[in-house]
């Protein structure tokens, strides 16, 4: 008879699975610096959100426009009338979220550090069968993640902080390539011969 899995095992996976287990707060972190860059209407941020994650991630209306309402009372935010005529509200940035904004962008800068540091733990919990399928996703998408940054971000920033960056990026290619071409020759000898051609 198979045994009946534990409460804390569902939650765990659904914590780790489920659409909205988004970390908590990010939604209303991304909701405001989206408002910051321009203003916009509620369904807008739907659709970015949507488009941004691939459909991975779809908060629904009713996690969305509570949120708004909070930022707008709170004062982050602003509410106005469309252009369009239609009831509908077109929210803008007030110097409040300005300012959340900037401090946001630190606690984000020091939670990725912490979440690359726990890497380790992630990858114990993978059995080796799923490790070469987990190494060519995490390559590819890091890959894909600068590209992404690279294309999107660009125009804002200073053009020696993006050489720079494409620089470092090449170094790091470079590195890692040496390392896998190492790595290889102990993995099978006859590739010895085959690196050194290239």
């Amino acid at each position: 008879m198979q045994e009946k899995e534990t409460a804390p095992g569902k939650l765990a996976r659904r914590s780790l699975t489920h659409p909205q287990g988004a970390p908590r707060g990010l939604l209303l972190h991304y909701m405001l610096s989206k408002i910051g860059k321009q203003p916009c209407y509620g369904y807008e941020i739907l659709q970015d959100i949507d488009t941004k994650t691939s459909g991975a991630w779809r908060p629904g209306a009713g996690s969305v426009y509570p949120i708004l309402k909070k930022l707008v009372t709170d004062g982050y935010i602003k509410a106005d009338e469309g252009a369009d005529g239609a009831d509908r509200k077109v929210y803008s940035i007030t110097q409040k979220g300005l300012d959340s904004i900037k401090e946001d962008e630190k606690m984000f800068l020091n939670s990725g550090q912490r979440w690359m540091a726990m890497r380790g733990l992630f990858i114990e919990l993978i059995r080796p069968e799923h490790l070469t399928r987990f190494m060519s996703e995490g390559t590819k998408a890091q890959f894909e993640g600068t590209r992404e940054i690279v294309a999107r971000r660009a125009k804002e920033m200073p053009p020696k902080d993006l050489e720079f960056i494409l620089k470092e990026y090449i170094l790091n290619l470079e590195q890692q390539l040496d390392w896998a071409h190492q790595n290889l020759k102990q993995v099978r000898p006859e590739a010895k011969s085959r690196t050194r051609e290239r």
